[in-house]
């Protein structure tokens, strides 16, 4: 699990994204690096925080998508967690 932990951590310290969208991958990082929260809870509130984005009307950075779209595949991220597929 742990190695999973680092492997989203490095994604997200290298990830560049749009400045609203930085809000909330740095939200994530500190959540995982200083926080030391679950992969698991971090995945959950990063994929809510960019589906806001998308609710508000705004777009996404083609990154975020790419991001996003990675967090909500079946083996990676958390549909997993939940027992959708």
């Amino acid at each position: 699990m742990n190695e999973r932990k680092n492997n989203l951590l490095d994604e997200l310290i290298t990830i560049s994204v749009s400045e609203t969208e930085q809000k909330f991958v740095s939200k994530a990082i500190h959540q995982l690096k200083d926080e030391q929260q679950s992969e698991k809870v971090v995945v959950k509130s990063l994929v809510h925080d960019l589906k806001s984005i998308i609710i508000n009307n705004q777009k996404l950075s083609e990154a975020g998508l790419k991001l996003l779209n990675q967090l909500n595949k079946p083996d990676v991220g958390f549909s997993r967690y939940f027992g959708m597929f």
